[in-house]
């Protein structure tokens, strides 16, 4: 009686933060894009551009450009939760929104793929979960995946994408923040020819190492090669996708300029998030 009445419990938790998550996923921000590239806090540049439809897609692409040498720039990935590794398994599935607001994130997408010990094909809240690829959160290691292509930053925030996998053993001891993914679809400026076509929910990160900036960018309906075109457009030189489908979201913090709230997606909680805090404008 007690596992069915914490089971009703957060069902209806997950249904009232759904219901939020859509009102805000639909409120201003739609009628803001497309919306021109400015700065939202101190060091984020944000923009949204309706893509025009296509075979690769159609709908809104949401972006934000980091200055990673920006003052009181920091980065956010999902840390180990010692009580899910206690039963076997690694994180407990999060909202966007909630990531956003605990850890007073500026803006925030979703993660790494991942699985979950998930009672039915809904996805709740607090459920256990791994992640798939390897993360890296405040020098602390997830595991080491053999598919795994990294993303990593450096105590300086320098970025690095790996071109090999998995990443090595000199790489993960340098890596102060880390999050993975299975392939970079974008090198040196130049798209990969094997990027896919097929247009879904995407979600995208990218950076320019010398400049050392950042690029986050989710699309509700593009392809993959379409968003990473996308990336080097900003200004991205290597790029790759992180998970996507019903996982890929976008929020953004309260501020005096751009929209806040879950911007896209936010309707299914995730096992990790990678994020930014910066200071208000």
């Amino acid at each position: 009686m007690r596992d069915r009445r914490r089971i009703i419990s957060r069902l209806l938790g997950a249904v009232g933060v759904l219901m939020v998550s859509l009102s805000l996923a639909g409120s201003s921000h739609r009628q803001l894009c497309p919306y021109p590239m400015e700065e939202i806090f101190q060091g984020i540049t944000y923009g949204c551009e309706l893509i025009t439809p296509g075979p690769e897609g159609n709908g809104h692409l949401y972006w934000a450009r980091v200055d990673l040498m920006a003052p009181g720039i920091e980065l956010y990935v999902t840390p180990l939760d010692p009580a899910a590794l206690s039963q076997g398994w690694q994180y407990r599935l999060k909202w966007i929104a909630d990531v956003v607001r605990q850890e007073g994130l500026s803006v925030a997408i979703n993660g790494t793929l991942f699985t979950s010990d998930s009672r039915w094909r809904l996805r709740l809240p607090g459920d256990l979960a791994k992640s798939a690829e390897t993360v890296v959160a405040n020098h602390v290691v997830s595991h080491i995946w053999e598919h795994t292509y990294l993303l990593w930053f450096d105590d300086l925030l320098t970025p690095h994408l790996e071109t090999t996998k998995p990443p090595n053993v000199k790489v993960l001891r340098m890596a102060k923040w880390g999050i993975g993914g299975q392939g970079v679809g974008l090198r040196n400026g130049t798209l990969s020819p094997g990027n896919s076509q097929s247009p879904d929910s995407r979600t995208a990160v990218g950076i320019d190492a010398s400049r050392k900036l950042l690029f986050l960018a989710v699309g509700e309906k593009i392809s993959p090669r379409l968003i990473l075109e996308k990336l080097a457009d900003l200004g991205a030189k290597d790029g790759m996708l992180l998970d996507g489908g019903g996982s890929s979201s976008m929020a953004i913090a309260t501020g005096p300029r751009a929209p806040s709230g879950v911007l896209h997606g936010g309707w299914r909680p995730v096992a990790t998030h990678f994020g930014v805090r910066a200071r208000p404008l």
